[in-house]
């Protein structure tokens, strides 16, 4: 049976590498705004793959970007995950159901952050692809939007459940007493 490390643990393997891939990320950023408009430059299409330098250059730094972009997500899944547990062993009387809707709540922002990223990341390269660049980089906001729309929607829903069911119970609380209040009057 493997035991878990503690969160101090994970926040010191985890967290650093969570920001030195961002400084990867931002200095990759840097190099591709730089290369691939070079390369796009360069008239000549790759024969076996039949692409042209700038499109392959490009494909390239988004497979780069991507791989970053993954080991970023799972870490920082982890350590939320990890997170949601110590706040379930800090807070008295937090119940699973709580830490399990702050989890997913917490993911939905974090997905919202990460296409918001991914917009602006991609929308520069996703132009060089022949053809169809202009296009698809006329469409992506407003594909964007919509993802980022369904994901704050479902955030809110989950919100407005919890918030619904206290006030449920506050209420019920409220009647059953002056229901009492209302027994003990008529006798």
């Amino acid at each position: 049976m493997t035991q878990s490390k503690p969160l101090s643990q994970e926040i010191r393997e985890r967290l650093p590498r969570v920001l030195l891939d961002f400084v990867i990320i931002a200095i990759t950023l840097v190099v591709a705004y730089f290369v691939v408009p070079i390369a796009t430059a360069i008239s000549f299409t790759v024969p076996v793959v039949g692409l042209s330098v700038g499109l392959m250059v490009a494909v390239i730094f988004v497979v780069v970007l991507a791989v970053l972009a993954v080991r970023i997500l799972r870490d920082a899944a982890t350590l939320l995950h990890l997170s949601s547990h110590a706040l379930s062993s800090a807070v008295p009387g937090l119940e699973e159901h709580h830490v399990n809707l702050v989890r997913k709540v917490a993911y939905d922002f974090g997905y919202v952050i990460v296409v918001l990223i991914l917009f602006y990341v991609l929308t520069p390269f996703v132009v060089l692809i022949p053809g169809v660049g202009a296009s698809l980089a006329a469409a992506i906001p407003l594909i964007l939007l919509a993802i980022v729309v369904i994901l704050l929607y479902d955030a809110a829903r989950l919100l407005y459940e919890e918030v619904a069911k206290g006030v449920h119970a506050v209420t019920e609380k409220v009647a059953s007493a002056v229901e009492e209040s209302e027994k003990r009057t008529k006798k």
